[in-house]
């Protein structure tokens, strides 16, 4: 799935670091964008406002933050939030919304030197860092994401009470997952875990016509990423 703003990206990673997957830079463009709308508080309002509401639901202040042209990083002509030819919008009023919603800590992206990219890319998908660098290059998507809030061992997150978020998620249409979404993202990020919105975004467009493909891959991270968590502590403790 692409994106005319494809051709405007300018951020590329640097050299060495692994490159983000090509389906996920539009909207990795996306995302950087909502947060730097976020720095001012009217707009980071206006955002949050759309939380849990489709399009033709949300203030006419939300329309104008994501739909009103404005001036991009690389002094290009001006260009909305949302692409104007992107089809059903949900997903990008959605994603907009919940970056918004977050805290503003929690809203900064970190940056990551090329050495620790490859470190991060080897560990443990719980040691990963936050911030769009220390994301999988393929996206690290809802599943792994609630997976890694489980494995910080606070007890925040049960193991039971996220699977069972994840397979009434699996079950849902696209209507019931966005109202689903705003309650397990603030879960997941309560404890510290980073949401890949960029992945996020490109599940949601997908959703309604690849619930099942998007369904099994976070499943399977899912998964995955618990089944690493005991390994290492299994090695941890074999010492």
């Amino acid at each position: 799935m692409t994106s005319p703003d494809d051709a405007r990206i300018t951020d590329e990673p640097s050299a060495g670091a692994p490159k983000r997957a090509a389906s996920l830079r539009s909207h990795d463009l996306f995302v950087a964008r909502v947060i730097a709308a976020c720095r001012d508080a009217g707009e980071q309002q206006a955002l949050r406002r759309a939380l849990g509401k489709p399009v033709n639901d949300v203030p006419a202040r939300t329309h104008a933050v994501l739909l009103k042209p404005r001036p991009t990083e690389d002094g290009g002509p001006d260009m909305p939030l949302v692409p104007y030819d992107a089809g059903d919008k949900r997903p990008f009023y959605a994603v907009a919304a919940l970056i918004a919603a977050r805290p503003r800590a929690q809203r900064v992206v970190a940056d990551t030197s090329p050495a620790d990219e490859e470190k991060d890319h080897s560990a443990p998908a719980g040691d990963k860092r936050p911030g769009v660098d220390g994301f999988r290059p393929g996206g690290t998507n809802l599943g792994e994401s609630l997976a890694m809030a489980v494995t910080r061992h606070d007890d925040a997150i049960k193991e039971k009470g996220a699977e069972a978020k994840l397979h009434l998620m699996a079950r849902q249409d696209i209507e019931g997952l966005h109202r689903m979404l705003p309650s397990v993202v603030r879960l997941v990020s309560g404890t510290g875990v980073h949401v890949d919105y960029a992945c996020l975004l490109r599940d949601l467009r997908a959703w309604p016509t690849y619930r099942d493909g998007v369904v099994t891959r976070w499943l399977e991270s899912y998964y995955r990423t618990l089944g690493a968590e005991r390994e290492r502590a299994k090695a941890a403790a074999d010492g």
